[in-house]
Formats: C-alpha cells, sequence, structure tokens
C-alpha cells in the first residue's frame, strides 16, 4: 500500500513537472502564453521583427511595465523594429493620444520624456485633461509652446490619431499593455499569467512576459528566413 502510494505520488510529480516544461515562457504555448491574430497584418521592417505595444497614459500596468519593455526593446535592437501606438478606448483618451503623436511628429518624444509623462500622470497625478493642461505641461518641459500647438492643431497629427484608432480595430486590442510581434503573435502580462494561473507579482508577470516575447521574436526570425526573397531584374 505504501509503495504503491508513493508510486502514485511519483507519477503526479513527474505530470505536474511535465506540465510546467509545457508551460513555460521559453516554450510558449498558443492560447495559453499568446494568442494569434486572426488576420495577419503584413510588417515593413525588413529582416527584423516588428514588434507593438498598444498602451495609454492612462493605465497604471503599462506604467509599470514601461521601463522594462524599454530595457528590453533595446537589448533586441538588432532583430526588433519597436513601435508604440496609444489607444483610445473612450473619447476622455483623445488628448493623451494627441500628445503622443505630435511630440512624435516633433521627433522629441524620447523613452526618457515619454517615462516622464507616465510620472507626471501616475505619480504626481499632473491633471492633463485638457488642451491648456497639456500646453502647459509641455512648455514646463522645455518645449516650444507655439510649435507643439501648431503641430497639436495640424491635419497630419489628426490623420495619426485616425490611423492608431484604425490599427487598434485591426489588431483586436481590447486591453493595455497589449505587445504584438511580427504582425501575428499577441502577448500581455495578463495573458501570461492568466493563461498559466500564475499568481505572480506584476514584476514577475513582466520577467515572464518579457521570455515569451524572447521565444516569440526568435520564432518569428525563423519563419522570416524560410521565406525565400524575390530577386529583382537587372534592366541593361
Amino acid at each position: 500500500m505504501i509503495k504503491l502510494f508513493s508510486r502514485w505520488i511519483a507519477v503526479l510529480l513527474v505530470s505536474i513537472m511535465a506540465i510546467s516544461a509545457m508551460a513555460s515562457p521559453s516554450n510558449p504555448q498558443k492560447n495559453v502564453d499568446y494568442q494569434i491574430l486572426k488576420v495577419p497584418q503584413p510588417a515593413d521592417t525588413g529582416d527584423k521583427i516588428e514588434v507593438i505595444e498598444f498602451f495609454g497614459y492612462f493605465c497604471p500596468h503599462c506604467y509599470a511595465f514601461d521601463t522594462a519593455l524599454t530595457n528590453w526593446a533595446r537589448k533586441h535592437k538588432k532583430d526588433v523594429v519597436f513601435k508604440r501606438v496609444t489607444v483610445k478606448f473612450s473619447e476622455s483618451m483623445a488628448l493623451h493620444q494627441k500628445m503622443f503623436y505630435t511630440l512624435s511628429a516633433m521627433d522629441v518624444l524620447t523613452n526618457e520624456f515619454h517615462h516622464k509623462i507616465f510620472d507626471a500622470i501616475q505619480i504626481q497625478r499632473i491633471p492633463l485633461r485638457t488642451d491648456e493642461q497639456i500646453f502647459g505641461f509641455i512648455e514646463n518641459n522645455g518645449i516650444d509652446r507655439k510649435k507643439f500647438t501648431e503641430m497639436y492643431n495640424s491635419f497630419y497629427v489628426q490623420m495619426l490619431c485616425n490611423k492608431a484608432v484604425e490599427m487598434q480595430s485591426t489588431y483586436e486590442i481590447e486591453g493595455v499593455p497589449m505587445i504584438v510581434i511580427d504582425g501575428k503573435y499577441l502577448t500581455s502580462p495578463a495573458i501570461v499569467s492568466s493563461g498559466n494561473n500564475m499568481d505572480l507579482s506584476e514584476g514577475e508577470m513582466h520577467v515572464q512576459t518579457l521570455k515569451v516575447m524572447d521565444t516569440l521574436v526568435q520564432q518569428s526570425l525563423k519563419e522570416k528566413s524560410r521565406i525565400p526573397k524575390t530577386k529583382t531584374s537587372k534592366t541593361k
């Protein structure tokens, strides 16, 4: 009876270890660690892999993930083209979106300034809910108010905002932060944590998610290498 019980315990432990190995971030599973977009989108990034973060300045989880994700993108710049897209789930988020794309269009949105905006909203509780509040914040951070205001109200920035809303719909983004890899794979701390039924701290969720992203990027690179390159004919 004792031998039988011991054997049963051994089998149970092996089964648990096998399940853990299957669900490990280094071997991510579809619909557990990541999802696949119903309609994959083209990524015009050459031999590199496109990685898009959908985020919102209103989101504390995006803020918490920002530093780790920025460092990850720096580490992978040889193989990855990293992009950010700010979402608009309601009209109350429209001004943050305009601010983001105005700064992007002016080519002044460094990673450091991007994080400073998060700090202002999430930690300092600076209200950036009106145009004037945004203009004042921008001016206080050394950016020309007149130039910013002109770009902020431009057709070009409105076009960028419209494109972001379109992408949000195309990529089926219902929550943030959300990461899209190579126009096909979707993952996030929430997906990784809930898919594996893991009770993790937010920092641990980030570590696991970045490991999943590592594997998906490598998988995408292998897939891309198998696609034959088209040869351009030379005209004499």
